[in-house]
Order: structure tokens, then sequence, then C-alpha cells
């Protein structure tokens, strides 16, 4: 598609928009480049460039949907985050300044497209045997852990959409709220002006809910209100970026939670990584389905632990979900789900 100086930014921005939706895209990348907008799309968990703008257009379709997402468009040397709808489609967008101008990322969340059931996420064996006892635990943190991008926003609304219910009240404190549920009070964080997220969380305890979530623990203050909730009797869900179970300690620690106060309040442990599927049109040898990659979609793959409260055998437990993840990678690959190759590589990050 060749693009001339007088195009409009607006039908630029739309054909991109497109362009992401057909390749399956969740991420789409705008970035300034000597003369020229470098567009790239992440398709799979891997970028790849998609178009080349010149640089004055690139800035127009950059500004075009700074504008949807709601940004001040007279600043372009602060970092700006806002969201649009498009159809059934959540988009998010993040402005950075850097040396060559505004680099905008977008995400794009598709309320349609979320699998249904733990299994389809990837659970099976003894991962699903230990997801299902989380999903009745009657107090205590419930943690879904792992790298940025590995489905963890996804693994917890799922749960929240299996206990969602007439006689459950769950309410949520999300930045941002990525999916609305039906039968869940979604709180957002940025909604609450000028309230900090320890008196979000007390305002939502005095709502009688029979179980929190927190859309993921960011800071030493959200860290500290998920452990102080936990404790008081009820169930709370929450994600957090940790590479492996073994690090999660130290990650918390590092949010002003001890391993000894994580030891108190932790009950269950999800840890996961997303693996490429092999493409079912040609078996991963390349075709137009998957665009030659070999590769059609993702799926999930999980390490499991349930804990008492305190118990001295808490090492043991974290180094056992590691195992567990690392083993339904090789069973992934085993059944042909995956390449050993790509279970190698997500084996190789736990």
């Amino acid at each position: 598609m060749k693009t001339t100086r007088t195009e409009s930014a607006a039908d630029v921005a739309n054909e991109l928009l497109s362009l992401a939706a057909e390749l399956r895209a969740s991420d789409l990348h705008l970035e300034p480049r000597d003369g020229e907008t470098a567009v790239r799309v992440r398709v799979d968990g891997r970028l790849r460039q998609a178009r080349v703008l010149p640089r004055e257009l690139g800035e127009r379709v950059t500004a075009r949907l700074k504008a949807l997402a709601g940004m001040d468009l007279t600043d372009r040397r602060t970092p700006q985050d806002g969201r649009f709808s498009r159809g059934r489609t959540n988009v998010r967008v993040s402005a950075l300044p850097t040396l060559r101008g505004e680099t905008l990322t977008v995400r794009l969340l598709d309320g349609g497209e979320r699998p249904r059931g733990a299994e389809s996420l990837g659970f099976f064996g003894t991962a699903l045997e230990l997801y299902d006892r989380m999903l009745r635990a009657e107090s205590g943190l419930v943690l879904i852990a792992g790298p940025s991008g590995s489905g963890k926003s996804t693994t917890l609304y799922e749960m929240l959409s299996t206990l969602s219910g007439e006689s459950c009240s769950i309410v949520t404190l999300e930045d941002p709220v990525e999916y609305a549920m039906n039968g869940v009070s979604q709180v957002p964080v940025n909604g609450l002006a000028g309230v900090r997220f320890a008196d979000g969380m007390r305002a939502v305890l005095r709502q009688d809910p029979d179980i929190v979530a927190v859309g993921e623990i960011r800071d030493a203050e959200s860290a500290r209100a998920v452990h102080r909730a936990a404790i008081t009797g009820r169930p709370v869900f929450a994600t957090v970026h940790a590479r492996n179970a073994e690090t999660l300690p130290d990650r918390m620690n590092d949010l002003a939670v001890s391993p000894g106060m994580l030891a108190e309040s932790l009950r269950g442990l999800v840890v996961q990584r997303l693996v490429r599927r092999t493409c079912t049109a040609c078996g991963g040898n390349g075709c137009d389905n998957c665009d030659g990659s070999g590769y059609r979609g993702r799926i999930g793959a999980f390490g499991c632990a349930l804990f008492a409260d305190g118990e001295s055998a808490f090492p043991a437990r974290l180094r056992e979900a590691d195992e567990m993840l690392a083993d339904n990678c090789r069973a992934l690959a085993a059944q042909g789900v995956t390449t050993e190759e790509e279970a190698d590589r997500a084996r190789r990050s736990v």
C-alpha cells in the first residue's frame, strides 16, 4: 500500500488498526526513525515490520491515534497513556518521547477472543487439579506470576469468570480494566481521583466482597495492601511480574512484603509462559495461514503450587512449581502442540 503526502492520517490509522486485527496482532508500534516512521506488529509474541511511513505522515498518524485515545496533542515531551474502543476491541495507547520523536505503542485487547475454560488456556494434569483447588480457597492470596506478556491477566479473568455468580460478590482493583466482565464490580484505579491504592483497597473491603482481585501488584503500596487484605479472611487473587516461582520471594521483598509475610498470606501460586502453537494447516512447515512462520496462535504452559499457613516446605513448593512449568513445556512439545525449539525457549526462561 503506497502512501502520499496528502493521504488522510485518519484513513492510514484505520488501515493500520485493521491490518493489526487481520494479523491477530497484540500490539502495534509506530517508531520514528531518520526520515521515516517504522510500523511494526507483535504477532504470537514476536515483533515484525509491517509498514514504513514517510516521517511527516507517521507524525500525523501518531497524532490521530493520540487524539482517539484522549491524549494532549500539544504535549510531545511527556509520557502519556490513553484508550479508546474500536468495535469489540479495547485499544490502549502509550506515547513515549524519544530522541527522534514520539514512539507509540498500541495494545489491542479483543474481548471476543479470550479462551473459555482452564483447559483452553493450557491447564492439564496436576496443574489443572491444583488450579481447581485454588478456586475453592476460602482465604489467603492466590498469585499469578510470570514475565510481561505471559498471559497473566487472561488467567486472572478466567478465574474470576469461573467464580462469578449470583451468590458471589467479586470486586476488583485494576489499572487499567482490560476486559469488562458481567457479574463483577470492576474498579479502575485511575478513576479514583486523588485516592491512593491502599485507600482504594479499604473502600473495596467495605463493599462486603466474597472475593477481591487486583489486576497487578506494581509497587510497595499495592503489595502491602494485597497482603493485608489476604490475611483478613477472604480470598484475594492478583498478578505480579516475576521471572519464576523461586525468585518470587525476592521480588515481593523488593515490594516491601518480606518472605515471612509472603508465607503467611500465600495459599496458591500459578507461574506461566506462553508458547507458540504449531500451525495445524502446515504442521510447522510454513504456509499462508501462518504467514510462513510455522506457528499460529499461542497456548499457556503452567506450574502450580498450594501452600499451608507458614509451612516450612515453602521453598520446596516454589521449586516444584517451576519444575512443573518446565515439564508442561516438554509435554506440549511431545503432544505436537508446539515444537521442541519453542518448548526449549520457554523452559530456558524459567
